[in-house]
């Protein structure tokens, strides 16, 4: 961090910094003049040139949340930000009758303390050593142990604003920035339980200001411990320090995060399927001698469009070869070169038990790889949200599955889908299709006194203007594939749209469903077919 402070005190006023760093740090050991603990570490900060903005600080608990969601093993530790403000956890000292003269060494027996070095008889110990009364630990436990939301815990810490003027000022400072900090939060939309904890003591000698920790509760050998993933607040008082005493203008904002990269490696190494992250979206393979001249010319276009691409340099390996040189290395798009293809470019696509192939121009490959990795980016983040919030919903009770229907416990009714896919779908993927179409339409339900025989919905891999088309369907025995064929005659994909209107015949017809809900799960629209 040396190096950011004084980049920061020697550059002017309206500085504006984001770094990541990921280096070798080395921690102390118990024992005096052993050689410390080196471990692996990223550390994320945000210079600002003033610190009157909240922003910065839930910017950099948001880029967290983001590195949590990136690896489902560690969502599944269900971690929780717990916050805190130096200016509250010094009130809370002053009030207990801490002098200031000893806050620093209290300080250090908080944080063995809440970090389980320390028993609470040993805190007892040291705190006699310090000279200071049984009672006022007594005291301090009462405030230290307290966690929850703000307004949970406004009523406790109102106690001591009708005490002393200093302290008065201190917990009034420290809420009003609690509460700016949880809103800001919430409005960026980060669905990690916040909570206000009283006992969160870290690094007080460097930070000022809020102070903030992911943790988890998980469980190993038989006994709950606590999983620390990133810890971090604002150091603003740091950059002032190493300020020369001749520098004018205001002190610039600092917030920073130390994220424990060994943590997450060891974690994602542990996990039963192996995960792959790759820099790399395309391959591009020369198939030949006198094609090379063209694969560089595509690599070059797709480097000024900012898709990274690389070069495969021993063209003559198998398609075997190339395929599980691809899968080790997380690369989704390969774009094959041949010499006899003249302007056209083969793009081969790897998406989990899914191959597919397509011969496009080699001006469109830019293009069509775009809206490859734009479809694939929303589908991963859609693919997120669905799975959040029916977690969410489950966790509520508002609705269960039984036999292929899901059904509320009040009004709402999620009837049957049938998912109608151009190509085999993997179980995973029908199950997020499946999640996805009841996310959507829950709320279409929610006022609808149906029952489940009355309604049913047909999924389908379709686009939003194909969808519109099938209003033009009659549900009659003899007008049906009359109406059927002019369809077709005005749509592509012949054979899949004859395999939808031959359900929809099954459904409407045979069945006598009343209502239809034909689901494009492509573009995330529907319509009511009557």
């Amino acid at each position: 961090i040396l190096p950011l402070l004084m980049v920061s005190c020697v550059s002017n006023a309206n500085i504006y910094l984001s770094r990541y760093c990921i280096e070798r740090v080395f921690r102390p050991r118990k024992l005096d003049r052993c050689h410390p603990r080196e471990l692996l570490e990223c550390a994320f900060d945000i210079i600002t040139p003033t610190g009157n903005s909240f922003l910065p600080i839930a910017e950099t608990i948001y880029t967290i949340c983001e590195i949590i969601q990136e690896f489902p093993v560690l969502q599944e530790r269900n971690y929780s930000i717990y916050l805190n403000h130096t200016a509250l956890l010094k009130a809370i000292l002053l009030h207990c009758g801490i002098p200031e003269d000893k806050l620093n060494q209290v300080y250090t027996i908080l944080y063995d303390a809440v970090t389980e070095k320390l028993t609470k008889r040993e805190v007892e110990a040291k705190f006699c050593n310090l000279s200071l009364p049984s009672n006022n630990l007594v005291r301090l436990y009462r405030f230290i142990e307290q966690k929850g939301e703000l307004q949970d815990l406004t009523l406790l810490l109102n106690t001591m604003v009708k005490q002393k003027t200093g302290v008065a000022s201190l917990v009034k400072l420290g809420m009003k920035d609690l509460e700016e900090t949880v809103g800001l939060l919430k409005k960026l939309g980060i669905k990690f339980q916040i909570s206000i904890n009283l006992g969160l003591v870290y690094k007080i000698q460097q930070h000022n200001g809020i102070i903030f920790q992911f943790i988890a509760y998980i469980k190993r050998r038989q006994r709950t411990v606590t999983d620390i993933l990133a810890a971090g607040g604002r150091y603003d008082h740091m950059i002032s320090q190493f300020r020369s005493p001749d520098a004018v203008g205001l002190v610039p904002s600092a917030v920073g995060v130390s994220i424990a990269v060994d943590r997450i490696s060891s974690t994602v190494l542990n996990m039963e399927e192996p995960f792959t992250v790759s820099s790399c979206d395309l391959l591009v393979v020369s198939v030949g001698q006198k094609s090379m001249e063209r694969a560089i010319n595509v690599v070059q276009k797709l480097w000024a469009a900012g898709i990274a691409a690389e070069i495969m340099y021993d063209w003559s390996q198998s398609q075997e070869e190339l395929q599980e040189y691809c899968r080790c290395s997380g690369i989704t798009y390969v774009a094959l070169i041949y010499d006899k293809e003249g302007n056209h470019v083969k793009v081969k696509s790897f998406e989990r038990e899914r191959q597919t192939e397509k011969r496009i121009l080699e001006s469109d490959v830019v293009d069509h790889l775009a809206q490859k990795l734009r479809t694939k980016f929303y589908d991963e983040r859609n693919s997120r949200e669905i799975s959040d919030n029916v977690s969410t919903q489950n966790l509520k009770g508002s609705f269960s599955s039984n036999s292929g229907l899901s059904e509320s416990h009040g009004t709402v009714v999620i009837p049957n889908v049938c998912i109608i896919p151009p190509e085999k779908l993997s179980a995973s993927v029908r199950r997020r299709y499946e999640a996805q179409v009841q996310t959507k339409l829950q709320a279409c339900f929610t006022n609808f006194p149906l029952k489940l025989s009355e309604v049913e919905i047909l999924a389908v891999d379709l686009p939003k203007e194909t969808i519109i088309h099938f209003l033009s369907l009659e549900f009659d025995d003899q007008t049906f594939y009359t109406t059927v064929k002019q369809l077709m005659s005005r749509l592509p994909k012949q054979r899949y749209i004859k395999q939808v209107c031959d359900e929809i015949y099954t459904i409407k017809i045979e069945k006598k469903v009343p209502i239809l809900v034909l689901y494009s799960y492509k573009d995330d629209y529907y319509k009511i077919l009557f």
